[in-house]
This record gives structure tokens, sequence and C-alpha cells, in this order.
């Protein structure tokens, strides 16, 4: 079950089952070559992750994306993350920046290869940034925080990499900034930055949404 689900994930975050698009189980049972039953589980979790909906006709259906969702579920990242953002810059230690300054360069050579535009360079380069922010939102040090951030990982997730398909390489400039900012502990500087890299990473997931450029980039 576990394999089908991250499969499912994977799929919905890429836009190779677009949103909006019904979910028929005995389909889905047939491309995984299973019984019904490991299919339900997995599409039990995504329900619970906020990918996937039922729908009033009945059965499901990968969650609906409307500007609004795009909007709240942006502003939520953005009090959560800066303020995350403030607490690590007080606790941030070698090691941790060691980790994300390597992160950097995973993704710049990601970034320079021949087929950064590839699904597979993608999805990579979508893991990194989200390890990145994930990075930071641990060294802050508060457990409760952490929980509400992950609470909503799959949802802020969704959204990013439909952001971060639009710069990407503008987005590890930030960053780099960042790790700057963090290596430095100039807080005013890294809250202002992470502020501007949410919103802007909001007006490009809007942008694509607008453009219906979700599946048709990959």
């Amino acid at each position: 079950m576990d394999q089908i689900y991250e499969v499912l994930k994977d799929r919905i975050l890429l836009g190779k089952i677009a949103p909006g698009e019904r979910i028929v189980e005995h389909m889905i049972a047939k491309d995984f070559k299973t019984s019904r039953t490991p299919i339900r589980g997995a599409l039990q979790r995504l329900m619970q992750d906020g990918l996937v909906e039922r729908v009033l006709q009945g059965g499901l259906r990968v969650t609906v994306i409307t500007p609004q969702m795009v909007r709240e579920v942006f502003g939520i990242r953005a009090a959560l993350e800066v303020y995350a953002g403030e607490l690590a810059c007080d606790n941030m230690d070698a090691a941790t920046l060691l980790e994300l300054k390597n992160m950097s360069r995973s993704a710049r050579r990601l970034l320079s290869g021949h087929d950064t535009n590839s699904a597979d360079s993608l999805m990579t380069l979508w893991q990194i940034n989200t390890s990145f922010h994930e990075t930071i939102c641990r060294a802050a040090g508060s457990d409760f925080l952490l929980k509400v951030i992950n609470q909503m990982n799959d949802l802020i997730g969704r959204f990013r990499f439909l952001s971060l398909k639009k710069n990407r390489r503008r987005a590890w400039d930030d960053h780099e900034s960042m790790i700057r900012y963090l290596e430095s502990k100039d807080k005013a500087k890294l809250i202002d930055l992470m502020k501007a890299h949410i919103e802007l990473a909001a007006s490009d997931a809007l942008k694509a949404l607008e453009n219906d450029q979700w599946e048709k980039e990959v």
C-alpha cells in the first residue's frame, strides 16, 4: 500500500492525474495489478493529505485547486515558515548550515544539467526544495510548530511544486541568501526575504493556475 500511495501522490504532484480528475478504483487496481484493498488504503491516506476528495455524486477525484485555496495555503505557510526562520536564526548550528549548503549544491547541479526540465529532475528538485524548508523548520527547535507545519506539508508541497516550475533558479538564489542570513544570524533580512520568497511563490502558482499549466509544463 505504501508504494501505491507514493506513486499516486507523485502523479498528483506532477499533474499526471490532473486537479478535478475522477479516481476510478478498479482502473487503478488494474494499473497496479493488485486488488482494490490496498488501493482503498492509499486513497484514504491521500484524502487525509488533502490531495483527494469525495464528490457529491459519489466516488473520488483529485482535489480541485482554486485561487482562494492557493492564497490561503501560501498565507498560512508564510506565517508558519517566517516564524520558524526567526527561531532558527537563534538556534542554527554548523551541522545544519552544512546540510543546507549541500542541498543548495545538489540543486545547482540539477539546474545546470541537460535534462533539467524532465519530470524526474523536477521531482528531485522539488524534494530538495521541500527538504530545505523542512530543515529550517526543524532548526526552529519547536516541536509544536513542527507538528502544525507537518499537518499542512502535503498541501504546501503541492502548491510549492506548481510555483517551483516557474522560477527554479530564482528560488535557489533566495535559498542561498537565506543560508547567508542564517549563518550571520541576520534575523531582519532573513524574515524580509522569506516573506518576499513566499509571496512570489504564491504569485507564480496563481499565474500557472490561471494559465492552466499545472500538467502542461511537465
